[in-house]
């Protein structure tokens, strides 16, 4: 197994000790260096280019997003921590991005020092990390969510999916250009993501957005997305659904 490399962003020195004896275990990753302040960790990565870095989201001088902005491109993969558990946890997960939270047990770097060290070489990074950067710098309800296949890396508008269907371990989403994106993931995980931008889990295989009900029709129980699509509707979700639709439409 080939050699990677790391430079580790961080102000706290108990938190540094600990990660980097955690990273010392692993005898493929060699840490390069590290830093407690955003423009000095810039210079020296730039100067260093390691392989990847674990960034601490705040540190005393500014935070991570202000030290992104210090480069023109990144060349390196981004472990991410913090100590906050709300803060920025949606724009991570829409961006398909890793974030750990501390305190995070030594299991939680290890599996995600192996997954940057599996996916060291993939394309598209920045794509990541852009949508990541404008879902935190946007304040519009709508968020860009990344969806990945083996054929791409998608970013698409939440506002522009009207619904998301369950295929075993598969969800395909339907775009309102009626594009298909066929994403080899759970539909719950899209369902925990989503359900506070507009999203309702209305059956155990369909995820709608809410902003493209045209009608609910009582009787077949099924909802109309758009005027066109025909969703059914489990008897659980019925009244919620039908609560939603008095109160917000």
């Amino acid at each position: 197994m080939s050699t990677i490399s790391c430079f580790i962003v961080e102000d706290d020195p108990q938190a540094y000790g600990y990660a980097s004896s955690i990273i010392e275990k692993h005898n493929n990753i060699t840490i390069l260096g590290n830093s407690d302040s955003i423009h000095e960790a810039a210079n020296l990565i730039k100067k260093l280019q390691p392989d990847f870095i674990i960034l601490d989201v705040f540190l005393s001088d500014g935070n991570a997003f202000e030290f992104l902005a210090l480069f023109d491109t990144i060349d390196f993969k981004i472990i991410f921590t913090t100590s906050y558990a709300k803060y920025a946890i949606d724009a991570f997960k829409f961006s398909a991005l890793d974030y750990l939270l501390k305190p995070y047990e030594e299991k939680d770097l290890m599996l995600a020092l192996h997954k940057v060290s599996e996916n060291i070489h993939k394309e598209n990074y920045q794509l990541q990390l852009n949508t990541l950067l404008q879902n935190l710098s946007s304040n519009e309800t709508s968020k860009k969510i990344v969806l990945k296949n083996a054929d791409a890396i998608h970013v698409v508008k939440t506002e522009d999916i009207l619904y998301a269907k369950s295929d075993n371990n598969y969800t395909t989403f339907l775009l309102t250009n009626t594009k298909e994106i066929l994403v080899s993931k759970p539909l719950k995980s899209f369902d925990e993501k989503l359900v506070n931008h507009n999203f309702f889990r209305v059956h155990q295989s369909y995820l709608i957005n809410l902003l493209h009900i045209s009608s609910f029709n009582k009787r077949d129980e099924e909802v109309i997305l758009n005027e066109t699509y025909t969703i059914p509707v489990a008897q659980s979700k019925k009244r919620n659904l039908i609560d939603f639709i008095e109160n917000h439409m």
